[in-house]
């Protein structure tokens, strides 16, 4: 295994546990967004070729968006951190693509949870009696979107191994 394949299995994974955890709990460790960071460094220091000065630029480039996000109550904190941390994956020139992927899963799981909350509703199955993932009202756990735009951002842009 090379040191691009770990730090792709490395992101990957992390990403993965970041929608696990967001899902169990509503909250992302800290140290889900260092491993997938962590995970960048490794594929850069495996990749010839790769613009260190880009991918840095577009990980900061989002985390100043991401500020800007928190404070207005668009995302929350961990979903910030986490999406910083897959930022690094990108390049500037790749970014948007990345941002608008990750709107378009995350956009697709809110419609899923609002119908599927709406449904149980109509069935009588709120509050305490339903699950707190479907509970009317509950967070949207934005994790599993990130997950599911960044497989396809990757599947797009990375070298898989």
């Amino acid at each position: 295994m090379t040191l691009a394949d770990a730090g792709f299995w490395l992101m990957a994974l992390s990403v993965l546990a970041s929608a696990g955890f967001d899902l169990r709990t509503f909250e992302i460790p800290d140290t889900i967004t260092v491993l997938i960071i962590i995970g960048a460094v490794l594929f850069g220091l495996g990749t010839p070729g790769f613009n260190w000065a880009s991918h840095a630029a577009a990980g900061g480039a989002f985390f100043a968006f991401g500020l800007l996000a928190f404070a207005r109550g668009w995302l929350g904190g961990g979903d910030v951190k986490v999406m910083t941390g897959c930022a690094c994956w990108a390049t500037l020139g790749t970014l948007a693509a990345q941002v608008v992927l990750i709107a378009i899963a995350g956009g697709m799981l809110a419609l899923v949870l609002m119908l599927l909350r709406r449904g149980l509703a109509l069935a009588g199955i709120t509050g305490e009696n339903a699950p707190r993932l479907v509970q009317v009202g509950a967070d949207l756990p934005y994790a599993v979107g990130i997950a599911a735009g960044m497989a396809v951002w990757g599947w797009r842009f990375l070298p898989l191994p």
